[in-house]
């Protein structure tokens, strides 16, 4: 009896009786929201997930061999495991990018602290040089200044800051 009622109220639909749908749709809202939230786990995303059954339903008509039941379940299944796989491919890209991106964090951090391991170990071996080379290599190796700006800063020439480096 149910089942000739919604089919009833369907081709009034589809007759132009929009009242029609609207029944419809308060008898399923709550129904197909709890059904979806049954598989979704989610009770914001049920109720859109509801809605776009409903849209679905008003753009796309009922086959003919099925109930609107049927057909309206069909669709909030298909639309709710459509959401968990979308969730699902969504949730491995983003944890695929932030491991690579843990791991070149990861890797940087490792590169900084083995950087600054060997300046402190050239450092401690410019400290055992006479002090007219320490500065030249310390502002040469350390600092990374030219070969040129070296000599500017501590105004001797060229030649003699790449012989101390």
């Amino acid at each position: 009896m149910d089942k000739d009622l919604d089919n009833k109220l369907y081709c009034e639909y589809l007759e132009g009786d929009n009242q029609a749908f609207e029944l419809l749709y308060l008898k399923y809202k709550d129904k197909i929201k709890y059904f979806v939230y049954n598989i979704v786990k989610d009770y914001e995303k049920a109720e859109d997930i509801t809605q776009e059954v409903f849209v679905y339903i008003l753009k796309n008509k009922v086959r003919e061999e099925s109930s609107f039941k049927y057909y309206i379940y069909l669709i909030a299944k298909s639309r709710a495991i459509n959401y968990i796989s979308t969730e699902k491919r969504r949730n491995d890209i983003t944890e695929k990018y932030l491991s690579s991106k843990d791991e070149r964090m990861e890797e940087d951090a490792l590169e900084i602290i083995a950087k600054q391991e060997e300046k402190e170990e050239i450092i401690k071996s410019i400290n055992l040089l006479n002090d007219k080379y320490k500065n030249a290599i310390y502002l040469n190796k350390i600092e990374g200044f030219s070969y040129e700006q070296t000599a500017k800063i501590l105004n001797i020439s060229v030649s003699n800051v790449k012989n101390w480096c």
